[in-house]
């Protein structure tokens, strides 16, 4: 299976950006993952039959993408007023002039970062991106820590990391690694990460068996599962 980027220009010159799946399977499909736009297609598809079906399900893309863009999760411009998603509760993005610096917090509906008149887009970016990545590595660790007692499993090494398709992953030796954009999510949902792939590390399949064992310790798995895909 391999992946890679795409564009393809319609006839009113608007382009579509597209991550290219090749894997063995039958037909082509689509989908957003992420906010990104997935095509799925089997091996050996020609060109041609990909940019069809692209453009002939245009309008289907165009119009769920404008929905994805008006949800809220991750920063995306950065902007001052900025809406954004943090363990599930919504935070407004505040840039403060400072003269001293002070790091990022957290205030009741506020996200605080100090800036000087000079701070350029990509300083306020930087801080923004750290503090959101600490918060995703302390909060999974944590939990990570606290249903592995409640699974009874390990992981052999555990990771965040930015994945496009998915929230985690367990390799066949039992290393795991989580997306760190699950921080979005309320806490539930990414306990319910962890237990999913802490599963994994007995049963490295989606059999009965695997989701047995996710709903022995997770019961509402469905419902945490269809919130994050929403």
């Amino acid at each position: 299976m391999s992946r890679q980027r795409y564009s393809v220009r319609l006839a009113d010159e608007s382009t579509i950006e597209f991550t290219l799946d090749v894997g063995k399977r039958r037909r082509l499909t689509m989908t957003f993952v992420e906010g990104e736009l997935t095509v799925r297609v089997p091996y050996g598809c020609s060109n041609k039959r990909i940019n069809d079906f692209i453009v002939s399900n245009s309008d289907w893309i165009k119009k769920n993408s404008a929905m994805l863009n008006d949800r809220i999760g991750l920063p995306k411009s950065y902007a001052q007023g900025e809406k954004i998603r943090l363990l599930g509760k919504v935070y407004e993005l505040c840039f403060k002039l400072s003269d001293n610096y002070f790091k990022p917090y957290l205030c009741e509906d506020k996200f605080m970062i100090a800036v000087r008149p000079d701070s350029t887009q990509s300083y306020k970016q930087a801080q923004i991106d750290e503090f959101i990545r600490c918060l995703a590595k302390d909060t999974v660790m944590d939990c990570m820590q606290k249903m592995s007692e409640k699974v009874g499993l390990r992981p052999e090494r555990l990771t965040l990391k930015s994945m496009t398709s998915r929230w985690g992953s367990c390799s066949s030796k039992g290393s795991i690694s989580i997306n760190f954009k699950v921080i979005q999510f309320p806490i539930e949902c990414i306990e319910y990460v962890c237990i999913h792939e802490l599963c994994h590390i007995e049963h490295m399949d989606h059999s009965k068996e695997f989701w047995a064992k996710v709903e022995s310790f997770c019961p509402n798995w469905k419902q945490l599962r269809d919130e994050m895909k929403n």
